[in-house]
C-alpha cells in the first residue's frame, strides 16, 4: 500500500502543511460563519492532535533508536579497549591506552596519535608483536562477524570497522609487517573513536 511507504517525517511535514492552509481559511473566512456549520475547524482540530502525537512518537522513536545505537557502539567499543588494554605490555606506562571511553575523545585522540607516532620511530617489542598476533589468530573471525553489527550504526563506523578487520586478518595470515598493520588498526580506531564523536553515538552523549 502507498501509505506504508510515506515516512512518519513526511506525514507530519503534510499534516503541518495542511493546518496552515486551514488556519489561513480560517483567518480569511472568520466573519463568514467559518466556525458555524463548517467542517474545516473539525479538521483543524484532528490535524492539530495529530501533530501532537506524531512529534511525541517521533521524539520517542529517535530517543528508542539512538539509545539503541549507543548499546551497539558500547559493545564494539569494548572490543577495541581490549585490543589497545592487552596487546602493548611493553610501552612505556604514559603511552598506554587507559579507559577509552566515548567522553573521553580529546584524550582518546592524543593517546592514540603518540602510540602510532612511537611504533612507528621504534617499533614494538618482540613480546608484544608475539602477543598482537595471538590475539588477532584468535578474534580475527570475531571481528568479522561484528562487520553487519558496526553496519548498523554509520557509513565512516562500518568503514573504520572493516579496515580494522583487514588488518588484524593481515595480522593473522602473516601476510604483511606486523607494526605497519598495527598502525593501520590504530589509525582506524581513531577513526571509529571520531565516527561517535560527530554522531554523539557515545554513552553519556546524552547528558552533554
Amino acid at each position: 500500500m502507498w501509505y506504508l511507504k510515506v515516512s512518519p517525517k513526511i506525514f507530519l511535514g503534510g499534516l503541518i502543511a495542511f493546518l496552515g492552509v486551514f488556519l489561513i481559511v480560517g483567518f480569511i473566512f472568520a466573519d463568514t460563519g467559518y466556525f458555524y456549520n463548517n467542517l474545516i475547524p473539525e479538521f483543524t482540530g484532528i490535524a492539530v492532535e495529530l501533530i501532537v502525537i506524531l512529534i511525541v512518537f517521533n521524539y520517542w522513536q529517535e530517543s528508542s533508536k539512538k539509545e539503541k545505537l549507543i548499546t551497539i557502539e558500547r559493545r564494539l567499543r569494548e572490543y577495541l579497549i581490549f585490543f589497545l588494554r592487552h596487546n602493548f605490555n611493553n610501552i612505556p606506562s604514559e603511552l598506554k591506552v587507559g579507559r577509552f571511553y566515548g567522553v573521553d575523545h580529546s584524550k582518546n585522540q592524543d593517546i592514540l596519535d603518540r602510540l602510532r607516532i612511537r611504533i612507528k620511530n621504534e617499533g614494538l617489542k618482540s613480546a608484544d608483536v608475539d602477543t598482537i598476533i595471538k590475539y588477532c589468530k584468535r578474534d580475527c573471525t570475531t571481528l568479522e562477524n561484528l562487520l553487519p553489527v558496526a553496519a548498523e550504526l554509520t557509513n565512516e563506523h562500518f568503514k573504520s570497522w572493516s579496515r580494522i578487520v583487514f588488518f588484524v586478518n593481515n595480522i593473522a595470515k602473516n601476510t604483511t609487517s606486523v607494526e605497519q598493520d598495527v598502525m593501520g588498526i590504530i589509525q582506524n580506531i581513531k577513526r571509529f573513536d571520531n565516527a561517535s564523536a560527530s554522531h554523539k553515538l557515545y554513552v553519556g552523549a546524552n547528558e552533554i
